[in-house]
């Protein structure tokens, strides 16, 4: 084998080497997201108590307050690597998530998103941050 051919193999193994650690990193970030989104999505909220709900409601401007569990439960989290990029999001599969993050005509918004993304970026600076374990 050439000095030539072995470079390319060496480096075709770090390439690999470094997306996996990309990877490993991107499902850290997801899971410290994830973990913040419950944490968020718990608190209780210091809205209006309704009869036919089991918890007092968020106030206008609060982070929903849980009633079903369903908004904290439904999310699917992915990693993905498109060439030197590495994006870690959370989606809500519950149909309302939107509705409390905008409003609505008859509801003030309940945001949750940006909560949880200033809550978990100081954690995933840190997950990025950090050395990196590369093998070639």
């Amino acid at each position: 084998m050439g000095v030539e051919a072995e470079f390319q193999a060496c480096a075709k193994n770090l390439d690999e080497s470094i997306k996996r650690e990309m990877m490993r990193k991107g499902a850290m970030a997801t899971n410290t997201l994830r973990n913040i989104e419950i944490e968020v999505l718990s608190k209780g909220g210091s809205g209006k108590k309704y009869k036919r709900l089991p918890n007092r409601s968020s106030a206008p401007g609060e982070t929903p307050a849980p009633q079903s569990g369903n908004l904290r439960q439904d999310w699917n989290d992915e990693t993905l690597i498109e060439g030197n990029r590495v994006t870690s999001r959370l989606k809500s599969n519950v149909k309302y998530a939107g509705w409390l993050e905008d409003g609505t005509k008859k509801m003030a918004k309940r945001p949750f998103i940006d909560p949880i993304k200033k809550k978990a970026e100081p954690e995933i600076v840190k997950i990025f941050g950090s050395d990196f374990e590369v093998t070639l």
